[in-house]
């Protein structure tokens, strides 16, 4: 994966707009970009699971996410493979029927992890979710040299319950470097070693925002993004949010927005590949979710 730039930088480049070095308390425009993926509940690729939990792009620009039932309930792992040259709206087509994995529990946030513990490549999944499903739970989900899914495993984490967790090859150096997430607090692991210790807590304060919810994290080389998400209490002109941080803590860029069409659209997680950024969109109400670009 290529050096990246600071995400607010990239943003920059793409949209000719200036940076300022005090963050924003508010979004002004639409950042979640235009559409990569479109998931109507009819797709085969969800097996007849409504909510869009945590999402992952692995090797190849491969994508991974879990689907559920209400309350995360039954949970399904879908593939999704490349398709065509560009980043277009056909990005990515179903890979076929979605693997029932009951070990990634409500499923909230999912990582990619080139070579785990030396065995290839692996997924992981957060278990629970911010309050209503904790866990201190993750699932390793073992991949092929294709990318299928293969088997799984339960580790227990020492920091306690998390709802976000991400993975970058390339940060400290190549060493590759953990990061976990739950509430105001920010945990990280070194690339080597089990995941049973070894975390530092690096920031307990986090930037939050009124009646939201903590969904996916994302880290690149330089950098974390933090969702937060709509839910029943936020007002109906509501936005979700992304927060972009250092490996610090250190706030990098501040309530970039998603919006939440009247408390329709729920971001579930962000991923990667290179400089494109993706953003999950759970929509609710019979609606079809959506992967949309993050860049603008």
């Amino acid at each position: 994966m290529k050096k990246l730039l600071s995400f607010a930088s990239t943003l920059a480049l793409l949209t000719g707009i200036a940076i300022s070095s005090t963050p924003s308390a508010h979004a002004a425009t639409d950042r979640s970009g235009a559409e990569r993926l479109n998931i109507p509940n009819s797709s085969a690729c969800r097996a007849g699971r409504t909510v869009m939990q945590g999402m992952a792009t692995g090797s190849g620009g491969q994508l991974y996410i879990i689907f559920t039932k209400a309350g995360g309930k039954d949970p399904v792992l879908s593939r999704w493979l490349r398709d065509g040259s560009t980043w277009d709206g056909t990005s990515w087509t179903c890979a076929g029927a979605p693997t029932s994995i009951p070990a990634l529990g409500h499923g909230n946030d999912l990582a990619y992890h080139p070579n785990y513990q030396g065995q290839g490549a692996a997924l992981i999944a957060t278990q629970g979710s911010q309050s209503a499903y904790p866990s201190a739970d993750v699932t390793i989900i073992h991949l092929d040299s294709s990318g299928s899914v293969g088997a799984s495993e339960v580790v227990h984490l020492p920091i306690g319950n998390i709802s976000g967790l991400c993975y970058s090859a390339t940060a400290a150096g190549g060493a590759g470097k953990y990061a976990a997430r739950r509430l105001g607090n920010l945990w990280t692991h070194p690339g080597a070693g089990s995941l049973t210790s070894g975390w530092t807590l690096v920031k307990s304060n986090l930037t939050s925002h009124d009646n939201r919810s903590d969904q996916g994290i994302d880290c690149s080389e330089n950098y974390i993004w933090n969702t937060k998400s709509i839910n029943s209490s936020t007002p109906d002109t509501g936005w979700n949010w992304v927060y972009q941080y250092n490996w610090s803590g250190g706030d990098v860029e501040s309530d970039i927005g998603i919006p939440g069409n009247n408390l329709t659209d729920e971001i579930e997680d962000v991923t990667h590949v290179g400089g494109d950024f993706f953003v999950g969109v759970n929509r609710n109400g019979g609606s079809a979710d959506s992967v949309k670009v993050f860049t603008e």
